[in-house]
């Protein structure tokens, strides 16, 4: 009798390499499977962590542009003729950007920002996190510049009359103030003294800058905001 090729070891051979095969495409293709569950898990974790970011963001936001248009105005006051200690020690002051990335980051870092299924999300995010915050940070920066050239100018050129002194207990600060006060004379001199008001002049015109951006970045943010909800809610 012939023998069955079931029984033959070629045929064993073929079958054991097809059990095989098929046995690592499984485990393959299972392993893929719990790989894109992953990242979207992961995703999901990111894109929440990135509207805690963003939610922490528009009250900053929000809150420099009360701070930097009362600037504006305070600028807008001394250019005017009116003059204080109080003038004074706003303008010798400076306002960095504070931004939090964090979470978007890590949206990036994992690679699973990849799982996003809106591209205009992916594209807003993109343009929030690496165009406004570099723009604002760049405004940041001019800003400090400005800040240290009239408050190097000031402080070589006119005598400061004196400031609180400083409340310590164990030595950490408890209370006390970090303003100059200048007396009524200087502060006339102050007044009137075109090098002052250059200063101050180009001091207004960059926090005007700074105002715009801030104002494109908190409509970017509110934007991103109902996208990221939509994504997480498909």
């Amino acid at each position: 009798m012939k023998k069955s090729i079931l029984k033959t070891p070629a045929f064993r051979y073929i079958f054991e390499v097809i059990v095989i095969v098929f046995s690592v495409t499984l485990s393959f293709y299972i392993q893929d499977v719990l790989n894109k569950r992953e990242k979207i898990e992961l995703k999901n974790e990111s894109l929440n962590g990135v509207l805690a970011d963003l939610n922490e963001d528009l009250e900053g936001f929000n809150g420099a542009q009360k701070y930097l248009a009362n600037r504006i105005k305070i600028s807008e006051e001394f250019l005017s003729g009116q003059i204080s200690n109080e003038y004074i020690n706003q303008i010798l002051s400076t306002y960095g950007f504070l931004g939090i990335d964090s979470n978007y980051k890590s949206l990036v870092s994992t690679g699973a920002i990849e799982f996003v299924n809106d591209k205009l999300l992916i594209k807003e995010l993109t343009s929030y996190y690496e165009i406004n915050y570099s723009v604002l940070k760049d405004l940041s920066e001019q800003y400090r510049h400005f800040y240290l050239d009239i408050f190097d100018f000031i402080t070589s050129k006119y005598p400061i009359e004196s400031m609180n002194k400083i409340s310590l207990v164990d030595d950490l600060l408890d209370q006390g103030s970090t303003s100059f006060k200048y007396n009524k004379k200087t502060l006339l001199k102050l007044n009137q003294d075109f090098e002052i008001k250059n200063h101050v002049y180009s001091i207004k015109r960059i926090i005007i800058f700074y105002i715009r951006f801030y104002q494109q970045a908190i409509e970017r943010n509110k934007k991103l905001t109902t996208l990221i909800e939509n994504e997480l809610n498909k």
